[in-house]
C-alpha cells in the first residue's frame, strides 16, 4: 500500500481553509482588523500577562520589525495596553485592554466549537493520538 501524500496535504489545506474561515467570519462580526499572527500574539500577551517586545519575537520566532508592526496595529485598535517598566524606562509591558479581552475570549469561544466540532465522534484514544501524531508532523516542519 503506497501513501497518498497528495490527499494528506489536500485534507490539511482544506481544514487548513475552513478553520481560517471561520475565524475570519468572527473577527469581520467582531468589526475588527486582525490576522493570525495577531491573534497569537494577544494570545501569548494574556499567556506571559505583561510580555515585552522580545519576549513575543522569541515566542513568535518572527523578527523585530514585524512584531513592532503587530504591536502597533492592536494598538491602535485598543486592543492592548502599554505601561512602561518602572525599573527600566526603555522597555513597555504588553497588556490586553478589556476589549481585547472581549475578543480573545470570543475567539477562544469560536475555536473551542470548531475544535468539538472536528473531533465530533473521536474517542479519547483517537483524540489523542490525533494530536500527537500532529505534534510530530508540526516537529518535523521545524524552522
Amino acid at each position: 500500500m503506497t501513501i497518498d501524500y497528495r490527499a494528506i496535504n489536500h485534507a490539511l489545506r482544506e481544514i487548513r481553509m475552513k478553520t481560517r474561515g471561520k475565524m475570519v467570519a468572527e473577527i469581520t462580526r467582531q468589526k475588527v482588523e486582525f490576522s493570525p499572527l495577531e491573534h497569537k500574539a494577544m494570545s501569548d500577551i494574556r499567556t506571559f500577562g505583561g510580555a515585552s517586545q522580545q519576549k513575543l519575537v522569541e515566542s513568535m520566532n518572527r523578527d523585530k520589525a514585524q512584531i513592532a508592526r503587530i504591536i502597533a496595529r492592536l494598538h491602535r485598535q485598543d486592543l492592548i495596553i502599554k505601561q512602561s517598566c518602572p525599573n527600566d524606562r526603555r522597555s513597555v509591558a504588553l497588556y490586553l485592554s478589556q476589549k481585547g479581552e472581549k475578543l480573545l475570549e470570543r475567539l477562544d469561544q469560536v475555536e473551542m466549537e470548531m475544535i468539538t466540532e472536528m473531533l465530533t465522534g473521536f474517542s479519547q484514544t483517537e483524540a489523542s493520538t490525533l494530536k500527537q501524531l500532529l505534534e510530530r508532523v508540526n516537529d518535523n516542519l521545524s524552522y
